[in-house]
């Protein structure tokens, strides 16, 4: 994936507006198909852009597979909330403040990477900051709600601060690349490609984040009638994703061409990008006891941080029905 699973809002794309029916358990439940909520990345993505995700699908009598773009998680939980989208993929933030909603959710799958990657702090050009610390009282811009507010509040912890230390802007990636670029904002925590572009367009500076003992992690969340009442198609549409996230390992340049299409960004930055995944760009893997424990640990960081009103139990939300096919 090139970031904490998140998209370019510049290009659009709100919450759907689909209406879902109930369905039961029965085998008449695969023809319904499935409504997946998708942004400018990861192999949801790639899965939309070259179509043989749905044509596997509906070879085992699923379908039809509806996409519905969102420009980051916090919209597309709410879509999810609404009954807008049955699945879709977001980062641990999202998950947590789903959680701590008492939204009717699960987190199914998940991609894990080591360390906190995908996000991070940039500067105007001319700022005199080398480090988060010169930002204490400072105004940092971040998406609440999103991997970048948790990476800030990573980032603040491990440098002796909180979030009450600084004057935090809730601000949408459009705006805040805006308001980086004249100077109305001191900093802005975010994600890839926006953190390239911002640095390739408007001559931002980054600043190391300090680093920390948490995985990035990001989740395939189904909504709670998708897993209770279609488990079958859940499984199936898991084992589809997981064949494309392997074809993705094994085609990056296209994944970097359509990428580049979608967003307009040059390849080269995207390599630049791409090359921070040397291992693997894609998984689609179950939900296990170490990702669990993983996600209380971001749910806990939130909590501590005063971002979310109470603490919430990450293994709550866990599915962990599914075994991929051999």
């Amino acid at each position: 994936m090139i970031s904490r699973r998140q998209s370019l809002a510049l290009l659009g794309g709100g919450a759907a507006t689909l209406a879902l029916a109930g369905c039961g358990r029965s085998g008449r439940s695969r023809n319904k198909g499935v409504v997946f909520a998708t942004q400018k990345n990861g192999v949801p993505f790639l899965a939309e852009t070259r179509g043989e995700f749905a044509k596997r699908l509906a070879a085992r009598g699923i379908g039809p597979v509806k996409w519905v773009e969102f420009a980051s998680g916090p919209p597309l939980i709410e879509a999810l909330r609404a009954g807008a989208v049955d699945i879709g993929l977001v980062g641990d933030t999202p998950v947590v403040y789903a959680q701590a909603a008492a939204t009717d959710f699960y987190y199914v799958a998940a991609q894990s990477f080591p360390g906190l990657i995908g996000s991070g702090l940039l500067v105007p050009k001319n700022s005199a900051v080398t480090s988060l610390v010169q930002l204490r009282g400072k105004k940092i811009a971040y998406t609440k709600g999103s991997a970048a507010e948790f990476a800030l509040a990573v980032g603040l912890k491990q440098s002796g601060l909180a979030l009450e230390d600084i004057q935090p802007a809730n601000l949408a990636p459009g705006d805040a690349q805006t308001a980086l670029a004249n100077g109305a904002i001191d900093g802005w925590v975010i994600w890839d490609p926006f953190y390239t572009l911002a640095q390739l367009r408007n001559g931002a500076r980054a600043v190391a984040l300090p680093s920390s003992n948490i995985n990035t992690v990001a989740y395939y969340i189904a909504s709670g009638s998708f897993v209770r009442d279609r488990t079958d198609v859940l499984r199936a549409t898991l084992d589809e994703l997981r064949t494309e996230a392997e074809w993705g390992n094994a085609h990056r340049l296209y994944y970097r061409d359509q990428v580049a299409k979608a967003t307009r960004l040059p390849p080269e930055v995207l390599d630049g990008m791409l090359a921070r995944y040397k291992d693997f760009l894609f998984r689609v893997d179950p939900v296990t006891p170490d990702i669990i424990a993983n996600q209380q640990k971001v749910s806990d960081y939130l909590f501590d941080a005063h971002v979310i009103p109470r603490q919430v139990k990450a293994k709550k939300a866990a599915w962990v029905g599914w075994v991929p096919r051999v």
